[in-house]
């Protein structure tokens, strides 16, 4: 990856600025590995307003990705309503939560209408021990 810039659609690099500094997500399990080592530096500003990044961005989410979002992210829901799980393989929702979809194991389960996914909230706080799964796609609203 050369340029962080490729992986933000254009539409939304015109509303946003370009962050000086790039700052990683808390993690819960520091210093289990060698994260710590692998510092990203700011990024240089030139005269003409033009950013460029002097190193490889390693890190950028939980994962090790470099989107921010689970590996096998599909999209973002909201939540319309609330969920209450009645199954372990379920994911409990309230009203205006935002689900990270991603790609659901069982074909039964997506022809049923389930989704599966976690809370963008908990793998924002957890990475990839955020809890995953199921809950009914008509209580979501798909989010651009």
């Amino acid at each position: 990856m050369s340029d962080v810039r490729n992986l933000i659609p254009a539409s939304v690099q015109e509303r946003m600025p370009i962050p000086s500094v790039v700052i990683e997500p808390a993690s819960s399990n520091e210093g289990d590995d060698d994260r710590d080592a692998d510092i990203i530096s700011p990024t240089a500003v030139s005269d003409n307003s033009v950013t460029s990044q002097s190193n490889t961005l390693k890190h950028m989410s939980p994962s090790g990705g470099g989107s921010g979002f689970p590996d096998d992210f599909l999209y973002k829901v909201e939540t319309m309503h609330d969920f209450e799980a009645a199954n372990s393989d379920e994911l409990e929702l309230k009203r205006g939560d935002v689900v990270l979809v991603v790609p659901t194991a069982s074909v039964e389960d997506q022809e049923a209408g389930w989704l599966t996914g976690m809370k963008e909230s908990d793998w924002l706080n957890l990475g990839v021990g955020a809890q995953k799964g199921l809950f009914p796609e008509n209580f979501t609203q798909r989010l651009e």
